[in-house]
C-alpha cells in the first residue's frame, strides 16, 4: 500500500517534472572540462535541484504534498522508514523523466544524487548507483 501510493504521488508529478526539466535544458549550461551534469536531491524533503544552475526543478514541498498526509508516519511504523523506499522509486522515475525530454542527447553522463550522500551517483544514462570514482574516474 505505502509503495503504490508514493508510485502514484510520482506519477502525478511526472508532466512536472518533465516541463521543469525542459525547462532546465533550455538554459544555457555550460560545464568546465571533465564536469558531469548532476542533479541534486535534498534527503529530507526531496526537492530536486540542478548543480549546474542552482535552479530547483521540484521544490522541497512537492512529495509531501502529493502523498496522503499521514504517508510518512506510516512509512515508519510499518516499514521502518521511508528514505530506502522513496530512493528505489524516485531514482527510476526521474530517469524515466529525463529519458523522455531527451535529455541524454544534450547531457551524458548525468547524475542524480542525494546531498550528503554525494560518494554514490545514481546515472541517468544507465539507471543504477555508481560510486563517485566509478561515475567520474577519480
Amino acid at each position: 500500500m505505502l509503495r503504490a501510493e508514493l508510485l502514484i504521488a510520482l506519477s502525478a508529478n511526472t508532466n512536472r517534472l518533465r516541463d521543469a526539466m525542459r525547462t532546465e535544458l533550455a538554459r544555457p549550461i555550460n560545464l568546465d572540462d571533465g564536469r558531469r551534469l548532476q542533479f541534486e536531491i535534498d534527503p529530507f524533503f526531496f526537492g530536486i535541484s540542478s548543480c549546474a544552475t542552482e535552479e530547483a526543478l521540484l521544490s522541497a514541498d512537492w512529495l509531501n504534498e502529493a502523498l496522503p498526509e499521514d504517508w510518512f508516519e506510516r512509512a515508519d511504523t510499518l516499514a521502518g522508514g521511508w528514505n530506502e523506499m522513496i530512493s528505489q522509486e524516485l531514482c527510476p522515475w526521474f530517469v524515466e523523466c529525463w529519458q523522455a525530454v531527451d535529455g541524454p542527447a544534450r547531457f551524458s553522463p548525468a547524475f542524480l544524487f542525494f546531498h550528503g550522500y554525494h560518494l554514490q551517483q545514481f546515472d541517468l544514462g544507465r539507471g543504477r548507483w555508481l560510486s563517485s570514482a566509478e561515475a567520474f574516474g577519480k
